[in-house]
């Protein structure tokens, strides 16, 4: 089976798009998708775009939202944006918070893997920042999402708050750096990037190519083992 391994950020609206469109493009295809929600270093900002180094200009800001509630609309997929002001509130509890920004939702996924309810707990923690407009970095939000993935909410965040956990997370962040990704979402398919809710379908179109190769060897395997 192919293996493409998704980077993320629970407060990316490109992340939250990119991986509902994808779970819906995948479906059927021979592929496991590990997921590796990341974080962003309090030494780089609190900003998605501080993550690698770039910025993000006020007019790129107004547009990227503009543009999300298109794709949005597109695929038919529930979005709603905070206001700028309360934005701008929840940086500055980020800055002075303990945590990373994201680092403690990213933790909690690592904590659930294994229960079998780890894509429930992904999912409803995208809902909680894109639907409900929730903060999901207040240990009461994951504790929602967790209840609502039918986790127990007080197990997983003493369980998100160990050190495995961390270096679960910090090798994902590793590894993300390590992949040369640019942005969140990017998929990494045999080292093969694909960065953005816009090329999913170009994720896809590998991914069916790599199928066919594969059972095309697999024919040609089975013909040369045929008595002759």
């Amino acid at each position: 089976m192919l293996k493409v391994v998704c980077y993320s950020i629970y407060h990316s609206p490109n992340a939250y798009l990119g991986i509902l469109i994808a779970d819906r493009k995948l479906d059927g295809l021979s592929v496991e998708v590990e997921r590796r929600p990341i974080c962003i270093p309090k030494t780089r900002g609190v900003k998605v775009a501080d993550l690698v180094g770039s910025k993000e200009p006020a007019l790129k800001g107004e547009y990227h939202r503009e543009d999300c509630t298109r794709w949005a609309k597109r695929y038919g997929i529930e979005l709603h944006f905070t206001a700028p002001e309360v934005f701008a509130e929840r940086a500055e509890r980020w800055r002075q918070s303990p945590f990373d920004r994201e680092e403690l939702p990213a933790r909690a996924y690592y904590a659930a893997l294994g229960t079998g309810k780890e894509a429930l707990l992904d999912r409803a923690l995208f809902r909680a920042a894109w639907i409900e407009g929730l903060d999901v970095n207040e240990a009461s939000v994951i504790r929602h999402a967790a209840s609502l993935a039918g986790l127990d909410p007080d197990r997983l965040i003493t369980q998100a708050l160990q050190d495995d956990t961390r270096r679960m997370l910090e090798s994902s962040l590793a590894a993300f750096e390590r992949d040369r990704c640019p942005g969140v979402p990017t998929w990494v398919l045999n080292g093969e990037r694909f960065w953005g809710k816009d090329r999913v379908e170009w994720l896809v179109e590998r991914l069916k190519l790599l199928e066919e190769g594969t059972r095309d060897a697999l024919a040609t395997t089975g013909d040369s083992l045929r008595p002759r």
